[in-house]
Order: C-alpha cells, then structure tokens, then sequence
C-alpha cells in the first residue's frame, strides 16, 4: 500500500468504527469456534499493527506480526502495545514458520492487494502453519461493484464473493465453517453512489469517497456506525446470515 495510507490506518484503527466492531467480531466468532487460551496467533499481512492485540483478552502465549512493508512494520513497532513479533517476509513466498506452528490465522483486508497474483499458495502456506484444528478468520472488501477510490489508494486489485472464497478455502484443505458478509448497511450506500453518479461528476465523487474514507468522522457519526456495526457484528457470531454488506467474511478450519 501508499505509505500514506500505512499512515491513515494506523493512525484511527483503535477508535475507527469499522476497525473496532471488526475486531470484536472477529473475537466472538473465534471464541465460538472453540480458539483456546494460550493460543498462537499469525496475523498475516499486518500492516501498521492495529489487529496484533486482537486477542489480547485471551492471553495469548505467541503473536506474531508478517508484513512485506519494512514501512508498516515501523509504524506496527512504535505502536504496538501487544508482545507481538514482528517478522519482515512476502506472504506469497513460503511462509518463515514451522509447519504446525499456529493454532490461528488472520489475514484481515490483504488478499485482494495488488501484489497478490494467486491467492491459492498464501492459503496453502496458511494451512501448513495452521495445526490440525487451527482456525483461518479472513475478512476481505466484498462485491465488484462497490469498488471505489480508497480500493485504489489500497492497492486493490479485485473484491470477493463468498462462493470464491470458499472454494479456495477448501482446494486449500480448510473447511469453512462461517462465511458471511459484514456492513449490510453499508451496502446500499455505495450502490447508490455507483449507481447514480453521473460520468462527468465521476471525479469529484471519487474525490469526495476518498475524503470520506481517509478522514477522521465526526464523534457522533463514529459512535452510530459502530453501533450500527456492532449489533450486526453481534447477530453474525451467533449465526445469523447477512447476505449482503461491504466485506465479506469467512471462518475455515484446518481438516
């Protein structure tokens, strides 16, 4: 990614609506799957840092931290609150770790980068780490098109259906256990700013998503979408379905 949007993340990633009530889904539905205490856990693609203390409340006994940006994990180092490591290495090569090494996986928002040609071998790689039993939570951006500009300043190169997701989870040998979409209100918002914008105000809509992407929200803005998200998030790792929102969500397991 832009060094700027390095920046952006880490910078509002604890108080950012969707990053916050993200990261408690991602501990309730983790916590439902059965992860343990003690447990090892491998973010992949982590970026400045923000998700390394995600599983903080269950005392972890191993987190480590895998970013191809020495950038990103500058930014994850002077940040980091957690006893994560952090390790420097491509996640498209094979992965620095012992088989066996993991008893969970997160790759929050990577897949879909540029620089990911072939999602097959990061997911092979993810399931040799993986112990038997061990847990994948992947969270990716959802639905071609709701493509917008920060898809751009991300370096993103495609958005997923959970019918894809699933079937490379499974030539991986992980058998999905959850997959949803997440942000169902969030939907609409978008199709409609695809939908209705007119090509010679493309530009500046661009410019006015990416504004609202990259900014810091107003307090109370920020507080009624993580409401909003949280009950959603809530509803989700109890078992309710949401069949559509702006990321797509997914839970395997190693067979």
């Amino acid at each position: 990614m832009l060094r700027e949007t390095y920046k952006m993340l880490a910078e509002r990633s604890d108080t950012y609506w969707w990053h916050r009530a993200r990261r408690a889904m991602s501990v309730d539905l983790l916590r439902r799957a059965g992860l343990k205490r003690s447990c090892r856990h491998l973010d992949l693609g982590c970026g400045p840092g923000g998700n390394l203390a995600l599983l903080t409340s269950m005392e972890p006994a191993l987190v480590v931290g895998l970013d191809l940006s020495s950038y990103a994990l500058e930014l994850a180092r002077a940040g980091n609150g957690s006893r994560a490591t952090l390790v420097q290495a491509d996640l498209k090569a094979r992965l620095p770790f012992a088989d066996r090494a993991f008893d969970v996986v997160t790759i929050y928002n990577v897949l879909y980068h540029q620089w990911v040609a072939n999602e097959a071998p990061v997911l092979a790689e993810v399931a040799r780490v993986l112990q038997p039993g061990g847990l994948l939570l992947v969270t990716e951006p959802a639905f071609r098109l709701l493509a917008r500009e920060m898809d751009r300043a991300a370096m993103g190169r495609k958005r997923y259906l959970i019918g894809e997701m699933t079937e490379l989870c499974q030539r991986a040998g992980l058998r999905v256990l959850r997959a949803s979409y997440f942000t169902s209100f969030g939907f609409p918002l978008l199709l409609g700013m695809r939908a209705f914008g007119h090509k010679a105000r493309q530009k500046e809509e661009d410019e006015r998503a990416k504004a609202a992407d990259m900014r810091p929200l107003p307090r109370t803005a920020n507080t009624s979408l993580y409401l909003a998200a949280r009950l959603e998030a809530t509803l989700l790792a109890a078992g309710m379905y949401v069949p559509c929102g702006t990321t797509l969500v997914c839970l395997a397991r190693k067979s």
